[in-house]
């Protein structure tokens, strides 16, 4: 009995100086955010990050709240997930994961960087590494990512270009335009690739965007 009394002492008097040491250092500024480290930030614009990081400089870990800076650094325009670390006395790690850029959307109005799924990314992500999509009008969204998912998942090669309407897809390959349905821009191309080799030099159009046949056309018919 009187060993788990003194037991309980030993914890009481442990906590309180716990405590008094952590309003010590507190006090004393000993707590203050003084580093942080970002992980995996990849194009997001370390201008910004730095504009919501600096009002926490200064202040108390003890008194910061992660919750708002996790959702100001969740707001940046292409960042995927924030997660956040204290590590005391001074340091926070924040840990990102950003969307990275699959091809370049080309409007009438200008060029805009998008992911595989078709978000748009701020327009400095952009590079002339990245496959272009030329886009004619206002198209669905899903027109767009069934375009993107045909340039990337079928991986064309830098020879094809692809066009973008309301109303079909146009791969230019080899001098040839291929429309496309965009319902069935997949199973289309793959037709494509069956009949490719039998088509004859005055082909300058094929449609396949009728079931199961091939329309083909020629300049010199128009």
């Amino acid at each position: 009995m009187r060993k788990g009394l003194r037991l309980t002492s030993i914890l009481l008097v442990f906590t309180l100086l716990l405590l008094l040491g952590v309003r010590w250092a507190e006090r004393e500024n000993r707590l203050n955010l003084a580093q942080a480290r970002i992980d995996n930030s990849g194009l997001v614009d370390s201008v910004e990050i730095a504009e919501i990081l600096k009002p926490c400089f200064g202040r108390s870990l003890l008194k910061l709240d992660t919750d708002s800076l996790q959702s100001r650094l969740l707001a940046i325009e292409g960042v995927d997930s924030v997660s956040i670390r204290i590590r005391y006395p001074d340091t926070i790690v924040i840990s990102m994961a950003t969307r990275r850029p699959a091809a370049i959307l080309a409007y009438s109005s200008g060029l805009i960087p998008v992911t595989l799924c078709g978000d748009h990314l701020p327009v400095e992500w952009g590079n002339d590494q990245l496959p272009v999509i030329n886009i004619e009008g206002d198209p669905e969204v899903e027109i767009i990512s069934s375009a993107l998912d045909l340039l990337i998942k079928r991986e064309l090669n830098d020879s094809v270009l692809i066009q973008v309407s309301s109303r079909e897809i146009v791969v230019t390959d080899k001098g040839i335009r291929i429309i496309l349905d965009p319902g069935r821009a997949a199973e289309n191309w793959f037709r494509w690739r069956s009949i490719g080799t039998m088509i004859t030099d005055r082909t300058d159009e094929v449609d396949l965007r009728y079931h199961d046949q091939a329309v083909l056309r020629s300049t010199e018919e128009t």
